[in-house]
């Protein structure tokens, strides 16, 4: 019973996402990962070893002259998260029924235009897709996955599911942008 109706959940929020794709318009462009100075990345949390992967992701960025925004999906609590860390956090408390992301701090992220978003996700992750669904951001790149094609400009067929790996690999194909 409960599969079915987190199954109903998903079904909601994807009709909902929808709805608000129909309803807005977008510049967008490819840029290569030395052309872009402002990037965003979503990123899914499963463990201490992802955290401090994406943190690691975004200091090797910001190391080459970027500015980076860094917001993850927390899937459990006891995650310890440093005080001065550079990540913004959301978790499940921060959508609605239907999985909708609902903060501020999330609103504000998908309205800044960053010239990358970077969706880390190599599993759906509903509210990281429809963060990405929705940004403003001028090339959104992920993983690819046919159910979500549409929001994405750019999407990586990978066999990678740590955040390492697959950023490895997309920062790869990123270079390659002319």
């Amino acid at each position: 019973m409960k599969k079915i109706f987190n199954r109903f959940r998903l079904q909601s929020g994807f009709a909902r996402l929808k709805y608000e794709l129909n309803k807005m318009s977008r510049k967008n462009c490819s840029i290569s990962l030395s052309s872009a100075q402002n990037i965003g990345i979503l990123v899914p949390i499963q463990n201490q070893n992802e955290l401090q992967e994406a943190e690691a992701l975004a200091i090797q960025l910001k190391k080459e002259h970027k500015k980076v925004k860094l917001m993850g999906f927390l899937f459990d609590k006891t995650i310890q998260i440093s005080p001065n860390s550079n990540i913004e956090i959301i978790s499940i408390e921060d959508t609605e029924w239907n999985y909708i992301p609902k903060k501020e701090k999330i609103l504000n992220f998908i309205n800044h235009e960053f010239d990358i978003l970077i969706n880390l996700c190599t599993e759906v992750c509903f509210p990281l897709v429809y963060i990405t669904a929705l940004s403003k951001s001028l090339f959104k790149v992920g993983a690819y996955d046919k159910r979500n094609s549409a929001f994405f400009d750019f999407m990586l067929d990978t066999q990678q599911h740590s955040i390492t790996g697959f950023s490895t690999e997309l920062k790869y194909y990123l270079d390659k942008i002319k």
